[in-house]
């Protein structure tokens, strides 16, 4: 392999080792993993009344539509949460987004080190 091979992967995986640090940590640190958007449908003309919407990371809920417009709330890692949410659905899948919290910041570390 000649040397001007072996310099140009050293600078490229350089490059997207921090490319994958810096996409990691903002995905880390960011509020939009998830969003979710709950209504109903309605009979007359089917369309959808938004009930509730909201946006959701590692750290923090906030909510963009419903009762709690404009409020975010720090997710509640270690006991229960403090906002009150009207289905079971939505409680459910915010409770697996804190469950899988240690695996992207496992891979933070990994691709820091």
């Amino acid at each position: 392999m000649s040397s001007f091979s072996t310099r140009a992967l050293t600078l490229l995986s350089s490059v997207f080792g921090a490319c994958g640090l810096l996409l990691v940590g903002v995905a880390v640190s960011t509020d939009y993993w998830l969003l979710m958007e709950e209504g109903i449908v309605l009979q007359q003309n089917q369309t959808t009344e938004v009930k509730m919407a909201l946006h959701s990371g590692l750290w923090r809920v906030c909510f963009v539509a419903g009762p709690e417009k404009g409020r975010c709330v720090a997710s509640e890692y270690f006991t229960e949460p403090e906002i009150e949410i009207t289905t079971e659905n939505t409680a459910n899948i915010l409770k697996m987004v804190r469950t899988a919290t240690p695996f992207p910041m496992v891979s933070l570390l990994f691709v820091f080190t």
